[in-house]
């Protein structure tokens, strides 16, 4: 009966650990590394250019990624279909699409100085 029941939990514990508590595999704070790079050009008007990388370190694909802007501002325009406000105030990325595991979207933008820009939810899609 020991046996059983310390299989039992030892089974539960290795569910939890893979899986978490809440059943999700990926969170947006674990599973989306956002990284600004300062590209060394230079736009109009002096502004500095940046690239970002969203990349989905989760084993699944994920959607529906949303990113803080951190006031997020810029003199040339960026594909909205990458990267675009929300009314809810955050940053939808790739149009709401799934993003496979370990791919990357990339867009620019260009200011006068670099945005913390964060991740902030998103979705598992597919494992």
């Amino acid at each position: 009966m020991a046996t059983t029941l310390n299989f039992l939990i030892a089974l539960l514990f290795i569910i939890l650990t893979v899986q978490g508590t809440n059943g999700d595999r990926c969170a947006a704070s674990s599973s989306i590394q956002v990284q600004t790079i300062n590209t060394g050009e230079s736009a109009g008007g002096g502004d500095m250019v940046f690239e970002v990388q969203v990349k989905n370190l989760c084993s699944c694909s994920v959607r529906n990624v949303r990113l803080d802007g951190g006031g997020f501002a810029t003199t040339v325009e960026v594909d909205p279909a990458v990267f675009r406000a929300t009314d809810g105030g955050d940053y939808l990325v790739n149009g709401g699409e799934p993003i496979a595991s370990m791919a990357t979207v990339t867009f620019r933008y260009a200011w006068d100085h670099f945005f913390q820009i964060t991740p902030r939810s998103l979705e598992e899609d597919q494992c």
